[in-house]
């Protein structure tokens, strides 16, 4: 549990809800925003067929992650207006996970998505974060709102658009064969993209009866049922694990480990 400005909170949300997949595309099992917590921060994760995007928030929370469906999220976007600092909760009800946000007498409970499929967006960004510092990796490409805005009309009918650093030169832009352009560098004097990030994008493992699991992670017992630690328990509490399909039902790990036996870590 912790408390959040509203307005940080929304922020968070407003930054990756552009992010989503369409209503017809075939992997839209990862249509929902993920509210994900470590000690440090919350962070709000959401992609696309073509992107991912992760903002954060500093908070002293726990260790959590739960899927949102969109309509959920938009929901408490629109409860968060008329607010101006909540309390977060993420609790177990009736076997199934919530989130809970209380401000004084009002509330709004967020159910959390089922079936929702695995996105390990810690492992993507720590591969880009290490690509950035290898040697063949050219300089970065900086531009703001404000620059997107104007190049965006260089092509209406949905091609790409290519960024290209000349290094103190500027960026060379280019769309389509018949439209070339420039943009002078920017001087940048904030931290290195990324830097600052290693609390968030470390994997959140945790010792539990001589074995190692990880929130986040998922695990099929011997039944080929998979479950998904959701939270990092605290001290002395028992793990639970939530059903990875429809029911989406959440059980203390000994009750899953009296019919399913063991559980194997499953892969990405």
């Amino acid at each position: 549990m912790f408390t959040i400005k509203a307005r940080d909170l929304a922020a968070i949300l407003d930054r990756v809800a552009p992010h989503r997949f369409r209503a017809d595309d075939a992997a839209n099992e990862l249509d929902a925003l993920i509210l994900d917590c470590t000690p440090g921060h919350l962070h709000a994760v959401a992609c696309s067929d073509r992107t991912l995007a992760v903002a954060r928030t500093s908070v002293a929370g726990g260790v959590w992650t739960a899927p949102v469906g969109y309509g959920d999220a938009a929901a408490l976007r629109a409860w968060l207006e008329s607010s101006k600092r909540v309390t977060v909760e993420h609790v177990t009800s009736d076997r199934h996970q919530q989130l809970r946000f209380t401000e004084g007498p009002a509330q709004i409970t967020v159910p959390a998505a089922p079936h929702v499929g695995r996105l390990p967006w810690r492992a993507l960004l720590r591969l880009v974060l290490d690509a950035r510092d290898h040697s063949q990796v050219g300089r970065p490409v900086q531009l703001n709102a404000d620059d997107f805005a104007l190049w965006g009309s260089a092509c209406k009918d949905g091609e790409a658009i290519e960024f290209r650093s000349l290094g103190p030169v500027g960026t060379l832009v280019t769309a389509r064969p018949d439209f070339l352009g420039l943009q002078a560098p920017h001087t940048w004097a904030g931290p290195t993209p990324g830097e600052g990030w290693s609390s968030s994008l470390r994997t959140r493992l945790f010792l539990f009866a001589g074995a190692f699991l990880e929130a986040g992670a998922r695990y099929a017992d011997c039944t080929r049922t998979v479950w998904a630690v959701p939270a990092r328990p605290g001290p002395g509490e028992e793990p639970t694990l939530v059903s990875a399909d429809y029911a989406a039902v959440t059980l203390p790990i000994s009750q899953v480990l009296a019919v399913g036996k063991f559980l194997t870590r499953l892969p990405g």
